[in-house]
């Protein structure tokens, strides 16, 4: 199984009334985040949302043709491009959405499975739990 498309929506969310933040003093209008969709070459399509992963796109390549289940791998890339970039974790989460897909189980239990605790994909990364899927 290869990714073959990574494609990103923006959206932004009118907050109204304004959401103030308790630690922003400027009042919050909008909500901005990104819906992400990695397609494979099987027809197997992973969702991922969050941050708004501006910038992005210069660095798809570098995740184009791999193998959407070799997580450990794809999270040390978002690591370190994020060092150098923004947060692109949401790819992280639709990663996850391809392995539970092809496994046929809730990304939970192959968590729990692999010791992690449960309550999210993003436990481990470099040098973490996450290992070789």
């Amino acid at each position: 199984m290869k990714i073959t498309a990574i494609r990103l929506n923006r959206m932004r969310l009118p907050l109204d009334p304004p959401f103030h933040a308790a630690w922003d003093p400027v009042p919050r209008r909008h909500f901005d985040a990104t819906l992400v969709r990695v397609e494979t070459d099987e027809g197997i399509t992973g969702y991922g949302s969050g941050d708004t992963m501006d910038g992005f796109e210069p660095f798809a390549p570098l995740f184009t043709g791999g193998d959407p289940r070799r997580i450990a791998d794809h999270v040390r890339t978002i690591s370190s491009i994020g060092f150098h970039a923004g947060r692109y974790w949401p790819l992280e989460a639709a990663l996850w959405d391809i392995l539970g897909k092809v496994t046929g189980q809730p990304v939970s239990l192959r968590l729990v499975r692999r010791g992690q605790e449960p309550g999210g994909p993003r436990r481990g990364g470099p040098g973490g739990k996450i290992g070789r899927l």
